[in-house]
């Protein structure tokens, strides 16, 4: 009868320990919960452009906008370049809620020898906790910076342009 009673005694002292392990791993995933949304947000806008091109070559130019902040999505994403100094600018992407990334490319022809091709992107977070928001994470400007296509939200890609033989003119 000791062996019984014995064998409740352990099953007895067993239990808590489950008990314990389960509210513990529960008590983990809520801390997580909570905790996670103190970790900034990664926002991305990337342009990838060549530094230099030959005088009236056709170059290629990516965009690149992301998010990984919950709810939060590219909410506006516009790019224009220029081939004459930004004298003048056309106009090559103008999305709006375009999920949590966005990719948009575009290819154009240089202009001559001695000049500067440039390629100006904006983009503006929306619908997450932060509200409207650039790539830094600080508040859209709407009639300053977003207006003026300053950074941030802006960002601008330079490519020179030199003769075909690989001086610049």
């Amino acid at each position: 009868m000791n062996s019984i009673s014995t064998a409740a005694v352990l099953r007895s002292q067993e239990r808590p320990t489950l008990r314990i392990r389960s509210w513990l791993s529960r008590g983990l995933w809520l801390a997580l919960l909570i905790i996670g949304p103190i970790f900034p947000a990664h926002r991305e806008l990337f342009i990838a452009s060549p530094v230099l091109a030959a005088a009236e070559a056709k170059i290629k130019i990516t965009i690149l906008a992301s998010t990984d902040a919950r709810g939060e999505r590219v909410g506006f994403l516009h790019g224009e370049y220029s081939i004459d100094d930004g004298k003048n600018w056309t106009g090559f992407c103008y999305e709006e809620n375009a999920g949590s990334s966005a990719t948009r490319s575009v290819s154009f022809k240089v202009g001559a020898a001695g000049s500067k091709a440039l390629v100006r992107v904006r983009v503006a977070y929306r619908g997450g906790v932060a509200g409207d928001v650039d790539f830094r994470g600080e508040a859209i400007r709407w009639t300053d910076t977003w207006s003026k296509w300053e950074e941030p939200p802006s960002k601008i890609a330079i490519t020179t342009i030199i003769t075909p033989s690989g001086g610049a003119r």
